[in-house]
């Protein structure tokens, strides 16, 4: 499993906070902090974002 986060400073001085998580080499779910919500990348990845909406485990990215 391979985790991504970060931040980015943009031209015009906002922030943009980035959350990947991917397993063998391929995307699996993300965090879109716009909607506050997880994007699964494909149908496995699905159960496990409906089980963190379901936790609420975004508070903590937010």
């Amino acid at each position: 499993a391979q985790r991504l986060s970060g931040c980015d400073l943009l031209s015009d001085g906002s922030v943009r906070g980035s959350y990947r998580n991917g397993y063998d080499g391929r995307d699996f779910i993300s965090f879109d902090l716009g909607s506050g919500r997880f994007v699964a990348a494909d149908s496995a990845a699905e159960i496990t974002r409906r089980r963190w909406e379901q936790e609420e485990a975004a508070e903590g990215l937010m």
